[in-house]
């Protein structure tokens, strides 16, 4: 293999690991926006879980699932979606697990 071909096979094999961080750091960016969409509602988030491979309506979406706490201290979780372009969240389900015992320590 000569120095020219090695390049090539170089770069080539460069396009999936770019496509692969754009990607990572657009779910990363969906996962922000559930949390600012939770901040705004004035509800503190447990924890937001990446839901890989969520089929809805025909398309694609940024899924997750998402356990919370509401401002009277009721622990909710809910199944929402982003889409990859813009800062909307959608709920799909939400329903209330607890009734003030976070899970996890403060």
């Amino acid at each position: 293999m000569t120095t020219e071909e090695f390049i090539v096979w170089r770069n080539l094999a460069v396009i999936p690991v770019i496509v692969g961080i754009l990607w990572t750091l657009a779910v990363l960016l969906c996962r922000e926006w559930v949390k600012s969409d939770l901040n705004d509602r004035l509800c503190r988030p447990i924890h937001v879980r990446w839901l890989p491979f969520s089929w809805r309506n025909g398309r694609y979406r940024c899924a997750f699932r998402v356990m919370y706490a509401d401002a009277l201290g009721q622990i909710h979780r809910a199944l929402c979606w982003t889409f990859w372009h813009r800062p909307s969240v959608t709920w799909i389900s939400d329903e209330i697990i607890g009734i003030g015992q976070d899970p996890t320590p403060k």
